[in-house]
């Protein structure tokens, strides 16, 4: 477990270093050559840096042991990083819709260069890269956390791509466009600042998904001597899943042959991802 962690963390550093290229690049270009989208696309970027920097720190404090005060480790470090980041992400947004929005009645509107538009495509076709790669990483170390942030990696890449599109018809007369990019980027900001804080409350608070606990019914019922599953409970620490199982077995068994089936249920689990689990048997009535 704890060596995948570390290799997680190298997902975590390449989005790091390229959000962090990539969104001085965009600023700098967007701001010389008066592209407001590409700006906009700059605060983007760094709040993806952030959000790195949170799966960084979440990931670094999550590698911890347990201890007396942690017996479960200290890997809900990893959801707290990102929920404190989704207020940030938020504020970005708002204050790129409160800054573009005026330029739409005021009149405040330039043609951005061509090179924000190549500087938009090489952008998107960067980040692409890099979703792959994060995405490959993440299903080799299971690391939830860097699913998710190679989901941020492909959204990121379609929406450079996207500007890019848009910048395009900066260069036929249309500037106003270039401003109504940077608006829609901003509820974009907005928009995942709340997905990560609404996915943060949701493990803090205990939830898990349904779909994933009948799954593990399912793969649970088909080991020799389950004769039903009446109860199943889970919860997640960052990118680890621990579970609570209840399983009915024949009463006829002896204690170490019920013993023997929780053990299988245990290893089954351990096979699909599960960090920790806890299977109490019952005997049939």
């Amino acid at each position: 477990m704890e060596k995948n962690l570390k290799i997680a963390q190298r997902g975590a550093y390449v989005s790091l270093i390229t959000y962090i290229i990539l969104s001085v690049i965009k600023f700098i270009v967007g701001t010389t050559y008066h592209s407001s989208a590409l700006k906009a696309d700059s605060l983007n970027n760094l709040t993806d840096i952030l959000v790195s920097i949170a799966v960084l720190v979440g990931l670094k404090i999550s590698i911890k042991p347990a201890d007396k005060n942690h017996p479960y480790g200290h890997m809900k470090t990893e959801n707290i990083t990102t929920l404190i980041v989704s207020f940030i992400i938020m504020f970005v947004g708002i204050e790129v819709i409160l800054t573009n929005i005026p330029k739409l009645f005021i009149g405040e509107i330039n043609e951005p260069n061509s090179l924000t538009i190549w500087v938009s495509f090489l952008s998107g076709i960067v980040m692409i890269m890099v979703y792959v790669y994060n995405s490959r990483l993440s299903k080799r170390t299971e690391s939830t956390s860097l699913k998710s942030a190679s989901k941020d990696n492909l959204s990121d890449a379609l929406v450079s791509i996207g500007t890019g599109i848009g910048l395009i018809f900066t260069q036929f007369g249309f500037p106003i466009v270039d401003i109504i990019l940077a608006v829609l980027l901003g509820f974009i900001i907005i928009y995942t600042g709340f997905t990560i804080f609404k996915e943060s409350i949701f493990t803090l608070s205990d939830g898990f998904h349904e779909k994933d606990l009948n799954d593990y019914i399912v793969d649970i019922e088909h080991i020799d001597g389950v004769m039903n599953v009446p109860s199943i409970k889970g919860r997640y620490h960052g990118n680890s899943i621990f579970l609570d199982v209840t399983i009915i077995v024949d009463k006829k068994l002896t204690l170490d042959e019920a013993h023997d089936i929780c053990d299988s249920v245990e290893l089954k689990l351990r096979d699909k991802g599960v960090y920790s689990s806890y299977v109490h048997p019952e005997p049939s009535k």
